[in-house]
């Protein structure tokens, strides 16, 4: 069993949400660690994310 895991320091998770997709459909991660999102909770994109498949924890 293979485990595709992502991690990248996005500087800003809502300016680089085009480049969060493309990285999902070439690479096909299993599990993605973002940092510095840069955002408040309340704003924190998680719905879109959601749309790619991922759970915000």
């Amino acid at each position: 069993m293979k485990l595709r895991l992502a991690t990248w320091n996005v500087n800003s998770v809502r300016r680089r949400l085009a480049g969060l997709k493309r990285l999902t459909t070439e690479f096909k991660p299993d599990v993605i660690c973002l940092q510095e999102t840069k955002v408040e909770d309340a704003k924190f994109p998680a719905s879109e994310i959601s749309e790619l498949g991922y759970k915000n924890q």
